[in-house]
């Protein structure tokens, strides 16, 4: 016979048992329906999961900070150190980053350095790497190459104080009230880096009649050029700070040393060290460690999360993977229970001259065929299913109570995906409903060419 005869014949037997059919064709299509929403349970767990911890922090970026100075052996985090870095397997860039203490000094703006701030965090990076980090501009332009031009971030402009105001109402409450606006428009001021002069003692005061006023002696000037988008992973610098080319910070350093006494800076306060993929985060970290400096990422807290997210989808795959095996019981029954009508059937075929090989690939062809058909309906049942499920849980929540808080699927605050069915996941789901057909026919087929021929035809 030819694959096609055997095709047709197989179909046609489905066909005239067309109760037993469906009965066996249902309990594939609950099977691969099972194991197709339970593992998909577990891939949305796990994305929701990666999702809320990439909103926490870069998952492909390690923080590099100098060893303590207590260190016998340590080693300088400068652009020697950068350099090696670099050339580590899987390292796709190094950023490096400096602070500048500003000690009792205070920025100022307004007219007559009305608007003062006792404390700011002032980053310098290399111009270079403005957009490497991830800014996003909400207004202005990025520093070029006129010196002393900054960034300044979201809320940069809330933090100051008016001098003119009595305490307490000093500052805009700009967390109770978001439309509220600052003192001054940020991007195009001139902030000042100032150093409060010594107030006269009263009686010197009395006698001068001088008006008894914080006076400032100006250090050096910025003007900023740009305002960021606050950026949760990058706080300090989008927050409430202030970004600068790292030779502006250089030169103004030189000149705060003088003043405040501060001791030279002789390496980076920290790298940004980007890895070309979340596999290469760990022996990156590890080699990092190695050669001295301190660490840290997100893949102290990713590793444990995606072990429990793994074992909880192996554990619902394996319930689906039951319904399935209870199906391939149904299979092998039915094709038993075919074989025991069609023994005359059988005696004839092998009476006609057909080849062993042949009698039984139509038996396996026919268990392919409920596997196959009872695994597209079970694809589409669980498509159908999934998206069932997510809809009501970003309309009702239940996405949270899977993934263990509150709109960690999208930073907007709309609740996570609890299913997702990615094309690899249906792919395979088909592939084990046939597999399963063919091993549950697999003994049936081979009892029905077991069967003599002048027995079968005597039935």
């Amino acid at each position: 016979m030819t694959v096609s005869d055997i095709f047709q014949m197989s179909l046609r037997n489905l066909y005239r048992r067309k109760g037993r059919t469906f009965l066996t064709v249902s309990g594939v299509v609950i099977g691969c329906c099972s194991i197709v929403i339970m593992v998909s349970l577990g891939i949305g767990m796990k994305q929701a999961q990666e999702q809320m911890l990439a909103q926490m922090g870069n998952l492909t970026r390690i923080t590099v900070t100098p060893a303590p100075e207590v260190s016998a052996d340590r080693k300088m985090l400068d652009q020697e150190a950068a350099v090696r870095i670099q050339k580590i397997p899987g390292v796709k860039s190094v950023i490096a980053r400096n602070r500048l203490e500003l000690g009792d000094l205070s920025l100022l703006a307004g007219e007559k350095n009305r608007y003062q701030r006792d404390y700011a965090t002032i980053l310098g990076v290399s111009e270079k790497d403005f957009e490497r980090l991830g800014y996003v501009l909400l207004e202005g332009k990025y520093p070029d190459k006129r010196p002393f031009e900054v960034l300044a971030g979201q809320n940069f402009a809330y933090q100051f104080t008016d001098s003119k105001r009595p305490e307490g109402k000093n500052m805009v409450d700009y967390w109770s009230d978001e439309n509220a606006k600052p003192y001054f428009d940020p991007v195009g001021a001139e902030i000042s880096i100032g150093q409060k002069k010594e107030r006269p003692q009263p009686e010197q005061s009395e006698q001068s009649g001088a008006a008894n006023k914080d006076e400032w002696k100006v250090i050096d000037k910025m003007t900023v050029v740009g305002r960021l988008q606050q950026d949760t992973d990058l706080y300090d610098d989008t927050g409430d700070g202030l970004v600068m080319r790292m030779k502006d910070m250089e030169r103004l350093q030189k000149q705060l040393q003088k003043i405040t006494g501060q001791k030279k800076r002789k390496e980076y306060y920290e790298l940004y060290v980007q890895t070309e993929s979340m596999k290469q985060v760990e022996p990156v970290e590890t080699e990092i460690r190695r050669m001295g400096f301190q660490t840290n990422s997100m893949e102290s807290i990713r590793k444990p999360m995606e072990k429990d997210a793994r074992q909880k989808q192996m554990m619902l795959g394996g319930l689906g993977a039951i319904s399935l095996l209870v199906a391939a019981i149904g299979i092998a029954n039915t094709m038993i229970m075919s074989i025991t009508e069609r023994t005359r059937e059988i005696g004839i075929l092998k009476a006609l001259g057909c080849f062993l090989s042949d009698i039984k690939k139509e038996f396996l062809l026919e268990a392919a065929a409920i596997g196959f058909i009872g695994g597209s309906a079970g694809i589409l049942l669980s498509l159908l299913i999934s998206r069932i499920m997510n809809y009501v849980s970003q309309n009702a929540g239940l996405g949270d109570s899977l993934t263990g808080g509150a709109g960690l699927g999208d930073p907007s605050g709309a609740s996570a995906v609890m299913s997702v069915i990615p094309p690899w996941l249906a792919l395979f789901a088909l592939l084990f409903s046939v597999f399963i057909g063919v091993a549950a026919g697999y003994y049936p087929s081979n009892k029905a060419v077991k069967i003599s021929a002048l027995e079968a035809m005597k039935a």
